[in-house]
């Protein structure tokens, strides 16, 4: 009778490291290149850069639907299997658009529309399956090594994807490669379906209502409880993130002329930060640590577009990305971590829709923002370098107001004249409170916490 559920949670997690191998590899070798793709055919680097933000935001409104009875009456298996065959599908008319070069930008985005509406519909009962089957005093530990077979299977995404795109330019078989490219998407889909089919069927989730938050609800706790004003922070964060972020592929690619083995290179460093970051945080970080990593996450990847302003020199822009990468990974896995502690298992698909929601709604409103900057710039300023400068600043302002942060208990500690150099590149990521040494104490602590959850 004991066994049953290890057994049970052993299949999980191995099932999840596997789903995690053929996720990332489909957003190393598709994802990571539909910019490119709509560049390819031809359209615009700003309707290219606007694009593949506003297709999540079409996404992200389905996703609202994907909460409501009609389908949160279906056993969550079934509606993990439905989203997932859904963007397995949408590659399919990614395939065709390639093979007949249709240059439409409105059909493009229709098209990723419909695959991030089947991917953001997946999340919310992804993390609710999550939170059920990970025990919380080994979430932290879980994620990170999770995160790592991620990252290495995007790095090796795009090493294949931009290095086969680099032929295929100087032989002109550019969309024909990425007809291909579509086609292998299809297939990693395909097989993350059927490892939730069949690597699943002896794991049963705790019975429980799920219950809905309705929208009202969760905008009156934005600012009168801790989970909201996280989740405040993180909209105008990301509002300001992206201000200049989806620029970033344009202004490589078109700016710079790099070639496709070039952004390969620069974007897999990125990546590459992301995994060293995860393996220190895998072994020397706790969860009490989880805040201070959000706060230090966030001053590294504010101070990133300034730095990218700095200079055109390839190996400047290597070094900037791989600071980059190691303060997304901080980022990342702080607000996950933080979402776990401060949302209750059974509001938890709702509450991860309406916050993927505003995130991606403030993704839409910054990227728009910072197209109609770029279009009134005076000709003389290089826009792309004023973009960076000025996303840099909306970053602080947004951190320094932040309500989730109390700045007198923690500033101090992370700037105090003997720390002030090691908030910024390239100390940030090393910093005492991410990676100080854990007592004993700490570790019984939250075991005894999570038993008496139970």
């Amino acid at each position: 009778m004991n066994k049953t559920p290890l057994v049970s949670t052993k299949q999980h997690v191995r099932s999840s490291f596997r789903d995690a191998v053929y996720t990332s590899l489909n957003i190393g070798m598709a994802e990571s290149y539909f910019c490119a793709f709509m560049l390819a055919l031809g359209i615009s680097e700003l309707t290219a850069g606007f694009g593949t933000v506003l297709a999540q935001f079409i996404g992200v409104c389905f996703q609202l639907l994907s909460i409501r009875t009609f389908f949160r009456k279906h056993p969550l298996k079934k509606r993990l299997l439905l989203f997932l065959a859904l963007q397995a599908l949408a590659m399919i008319p990614l395939m065709l658009v390639g093979q007949y070069k249709l240059n439409s930008s409105y059909l493009i985005i229709g098209i990723l529309g419909m695959y991030w509406a089947s991917l953001l519909s997946l999340n919310p009962p992804w993390n609710r399956l999550m939170g059920n089957t990970v025990p919380a005093r080994f979430r932290l530990r879980f994620f990170s090594i999770r995160n790592q077979f991620g990252q290495i299977a995007v790095l090796t995404g795009l090493v294949i994807s931009g290095c086969t795109l680099y032929w295929a330019k100087n032989q002109s078989r550019e969309l024909e490669v990425f007809v291909w490219i579509f086609t292998l998407g299809f297939l990693l889909k395909s097989f993350s379906w059927f490892e939730l089919k069949y690597r699943h069927n002896s794991h049963q989730l705790p019975k429980g209502i799920e219950t809905r938050l309705k929208m009202r609800e969760f905008v009156k706790r934005l600012r009168h409880t801790e989970q909201g004003k996280l989740v405040t922070f993180l909209i105008f964060f990301y509002t300001a993130a992206h201000f200049s972020g989806p620029y970033h592929v344009p202004y490589m690619l078109n700016h710079l002329k790099f070639n496709y083995l070039e952004y390969m290179a620069v974007t897999a460093t990125s990546y590459f930060g992301r995994v060293f970051m995860f393996r220190i945080l895998q072994k020397r970080a706790r969860s009490r640590h989880i805040n201070t990593l959000l706060i230090i996450s966030c001053v590294g990847i504010a101070s990133s577009p300034l730095l990218w302003a700095l200079s055109k020199n390839y190996s400047w822009i290597l070094g900037v990305e791989f600071l980059s990468g190691c303060y997304w990974a901080g980022f990342e896995l702080a607000t996950v971590l933080l979402y776990y502690q401060k949302i209750e298992d059974h509001e938890r698909t709702s509450i991860m829709s309406y916050i993927t929601f505003f995130n991606i709604t403030g993704m839409v409103i910054g990227s728009l923002l910072g197209a109609l900057f770029m279009r009134h710039l005076p000709p003389s300023l290089n826009p792309y370098i004023v973009l960076f400068a000025t996303s840099t600043f909306l970053r602080v302002l947004v951190i320094i107001f932040a309500p989730h942060v109390n700045f007198r208990g923690n500033i101090p500690k992370l700037i105090s004249f003997n720390r002030v150099f090691m908030v910024l590149p390239p100390f940030g990521a090393l910093t005492r409170p991410v990676v100080g040494k854990i007592k004993k104490k700490g570790e019984e602590k939250e075991i005894k916490e999570e038993k008496e959850q139970k």
